[in-house]
């Protein structure tokens, strides 16, 4: 292929939901659209997010001309920090919300004053170096959400972030498929479309749908009324807060992030009504119960967030029983089922009433369906397609459909993360590939979690450590003390207790044989190492594994 072929490279986001991250590159140019991150379901070996491996752009930094941004969720634009603070330097493009949400992050990790952060309009075109990219607004779960078209040397390419067809969004008008018909009319090379609703064959619901039935939930309602929702769901709170200006009901925000993101949307023009409605949670007891509606973040049942507190009753100013209803209006992410399943079950238990998506209407997704997507591949017409945003059974279904629409085999291309793909003339090939572009994080600062150190932490999270502490004579070479054994992690207290005192005689064994060898012989061997093998060796045939062993040997 061609030198001068259009180069793509997937970061994130394809074979997963979470941590979206697409490069584009041309010659000496790249830019890159989204940088997300993806929370992890390793939490419990500290991992809080996995976020792209930037070896690549940090390598090329002098050629990234860009950051473009299509909307502001944290699987879109959570990794951005993090790409500066490797040494990458280019003008982030977003729109007005989504640069309020960039502005907050970056200050959180001290960067605000260091990134060139611009707000880019609708359908005004941003000249690139050979790049030009021109936002177009979708309906999402989000305000401010664009797609976005990408003119390039060899052709337009179109991302369409992540998207529904909305016909009565509470927010906006419906996503104007005209505009895709033109670009389809005008040729477009290369269409990277969410895949992520794929499966589901009916066309999604409505925000108008989502309004009829709060409002008929909240005018029944016979106590206190708990929303709970993903914290960046603007236009949710936005119709929670019209429909309680409208029964005359009163509405408290529960969890930092609630808070932060009223008061940004306010700042972006949204909420408009909010004064009149709000009210801070200590306030809830001076209003009738059933006036009352409390919006809360920690929908994916988190450690410690709002709604966790309340299931188990740990929340100092909300407290739930009977009459009261709980309303959990957002998706289950993947990997966090069985914790909002034991969450459901504590709020039951509270004697609170409780909805959710999977038997009730409350929460409409912010992705396309496959019939939308069916009909954003017929308007836009490309000549090559590549699903993304989505896990690997998405991507295939998705270039299915695509192929249900009249594409070639030739085509759809099923890429996985770290695929180069070069699009160029009438050919779209993998032409190299990079392994595992990621990295796990932990900690505030961001620390990298090797691979060696997630092993040793399964090791010890799974098996246990035996620790085994002796005192020498530096000089003489003799112990001189009887062996100490601590244990983490093994077994019951009992079996312990027995298992302790049976490697304590082992041990002791292990050091008559080592002096007895200094005595005969003359010779040193390695104590550590042999009480590391033998212990391993005695739990192993005690208890079926091999803990983490670790001799300690002081020489004084």
């Amino acid at each position: 292929m061609a030198r001068s072929a259009l180069r793509i490279l997937p970061l994130g986001g394809l074979g997963e939901i979470g941590m979206n991250c697409m490069v584009l590159e041309h010659e000496d140019e790249i830019i890159v659209i989204d940088c997300g991150l993806l929370f992890s379901d390793l939490d419990h070996f500290g991992v809080e997010f996995v976020i792209p491996d930037f070896t690549y752009l940090v390598e090329r930094k002098d050629k990234v001309k860009a950051i473009v941004l299509t909307h502001g969720h944290e699987d879109h634009i959570g990794a951005l920090p993090f790409l500066f603070k490797a040494g990458v330097r280019a003008p982030v493009f977003a729109s007005l919300f989504t640069s309020l949400m960039v502005r907050h992050r970056l200050r959180e990790h001290g960067l605000e004053d260091s990134v060139d952060l611009r707000v880019m309009q609708m359908r005004e075109r941003i000249e690139l170096g050979k790049f030009a990219i021109t936002p177009e607004s979708v309906n999402h779960s989000i305000v401010d959400a664009a797609a976005i078209l990408i003119d390039t040397p060899l052709g337009r390419v179109i991302h369409t972030g992540d998207f529904k067809i909305d016909p009565t969004p509470f927010y906006g008008s419906m996503l104007d498929l005209g505009a895709f018909g033109r670009a389809g009319d005008d040729g477009v090379l290369l269409l990277l479309s969410d895949s992520t609703n794929v499966e589901k064959c009916e066309h999604s619901l409505s925000e108008s749908r989502i309004y009829e039935r709060f409002e008929e939930l909240f005018s029944k309602a016979r106590g206190l009324t708990l929303v709970a929702m993903f914290a960046s769901n603007v236009s949710r709170m936005g119709q929670i807060m019209q429909i309680a200006e409208k029964q005359g009901k009163r509405v408290a925000l529960s969890g930092r992030s609630m808070e932060g993101n009223a008061r940004l949307a306010v700042e972006a023009g949204y909420l408009q009504n909010a004064a009149n409605v709000l009210i801070t949670l200590d306030r809830i007891g001076d209003f009738p119960r059933d006036q009352v509606v409390v919006i809360s973040s920690g929908s994916q049942a988190e450690t410690g967030a709002a709604l966790q507190r309340v299931a188990h009753g740990e929340h100092r100013q909300i407290k739930i029983g009977p009459g009261d209803t709980v309303l959990l209006s957002s998706r289950y992410i993947p990997g966090n089922e069985k914790a909002i399943g034991r969450m459901i079950n504590e709020l039951f238990k509270q004697g609170a009433e409780v909805l959710y998506e999977a038997v009730h209407d409350i929460h409409a997704s912010g992705h396309a369906t496959r019939p939308e997507l069916k009909q954003m591949i017929e308007t836009v017409r490309p000549r090559f397609f590549v699903p993304i945003h989505g896990e690997y059974r998405h991507l295939v279904h998705h270039a299915r459909l695509a192929r249900e629409c009249g594409l070639r085999d030739e085509q759809v291309l099923v890429a996985s993360n770290g695929d180069v793909i070069e699009v160029g003339g009438d050919r779209m090939e993998v032409v190299e590939r990079f392994d595992e572009p990621r990295v796990l994080i932990e900690g505030r600062e961001g620390n990298d979690v090797s691979k060696l150190v997630l092993k040793d932490r399964r090791q010890l999270g799974e098996k246990g450590v035996v620790f085994s502490l002796l005192v020498r004579n530096a000089e003489s070479r003799r112990i001189l003390t009887s062996p100490e054994i601590m244990a983490k992690g093994l077994a019951s207290e009992q079996v312990e207790l027995w298992l302790i005192e049976e490697a304590k005689n082992l041990v002791k064994k292990l050091v008559r044989e080592y002096e007895l060898q200094l005595n005969t012989q003359g010779v040193e061997s390695d104590l550590q190492e042999t009480i590391r093998v033998e212990l391993r060796r005695f739990f192993l045939s005690n208890l079926g594994k091999k803990p983490t062993v670790m001799p300690i040997i002081l020489d004084l």
